[in-house]
């Protein structure tokens, strides 16, 4: 992989023209109050979560997946969750040895596998729209703030999702659905289009550290709810790079 700065260009100017600019310094407080998110964000490994207090939001009975940052589960090994028996039917018939094929080695996944990687992110900022542009495969993810209700039933789906958001106090609250079916722990099973996703995110007191839960909801998977902890670090003056997947870095 090559790091070096890239965003598509109509999207890139269509969200910098609605958000003012902002990401280029960070500040507490934004004009409107809310805490200012903006900037580049790099992956914090922690041994023990900082924002345990959002973890304990989480509702009652939640499993936790702890896959994230580098580190992926052994085979076999669903994270706790009960999969469903057509999860079940889809591990029997899926093969690990083609997992690292051509074919599947630059196969983006859904925003719900896509946030626990090990790469940074550029949060931009606005009050009617949020931009996560994220380093892996380039994903670009737009947070509406300025509407309550997801698209329609039919509208199409895509590996970003139909992202919604508003504010609890200084929490933001991502809601997004309309997601295509996808990876969840690159263990032999897809989530579905079904697939709910609530998001919480949260600065530390001092700022340099941002906190999320990411809750999973999709009864045609698994059984309950679920979710993966993550955190980042502000890293001023760095940048998001272009995410170029060498299909053969693998091959034998």
């Amino acid at each position: 992989m090559v790091r070096g700065m890239k965003l598509t260009g109509a999207l890139c100017a269509a969200a910098m023209l609605v958000l003012g600019g902002a990401g280029s310094a960070s500040a507490e407080k934004m004009k409107d109050g809310h805490p200012d998110l903006s900037g580049f964000w790099g992956v914090k490994f922690e041994r023990k979560p900082t924002g345990q207090a959002l973890i304990d939001e989480l509702p009652k009975g939640t499993v936790m997946i702890k896959d994230t940052g580098p580190g992926e589960l052994k085979e076999g090994d669903f994270g706790g969750l009960t999969l469903t028996p057509r999860a079940l039917e889809q591990v029997k018939k899926y093969s690990y040895a083609n997992d690292t094929s051509v074919a599947n080695n630059c196969k983006s996944p859904t925003m719900a596998f896509l946030m626990q990687a090990p790469f940074p992110m550029e949060i931009h900022q606005g009050k009617d729209m949020i931009i996560l542009k994220m380093e892996y495969f380039d994903m670009v993810r737009i947070v509406d703030m300025d509407r309550s209700k997801h698209t329609p039933p039919d509208a199409p789906h895509s590996k970003s999702g139909d992202s919604i958001g508003h504010w609890e106090g200084d929490t933001l609250v991502v809601d997004t659905d309309h997601l295509e079916s996808g990876t969840m722990m690159n263990n032999g099973f897809d989530h579905t289009e079904n697939m709910h996703v609530i998001e919480k995110f949260r600065l530390s007191p001092d700022g340099k550290t941002l906190w999320a839960t990411q809750l999973y909801e999709d009864p045609d998977t698994f059984e309950g709810k679920a979710a993966r902890y993550l955190s980042w670090t502000r890293k001023p003056g760095e940048y998001v790079y272009p995410y170029d997947c060498d299909p053969n870095y693998l091959k034998e």
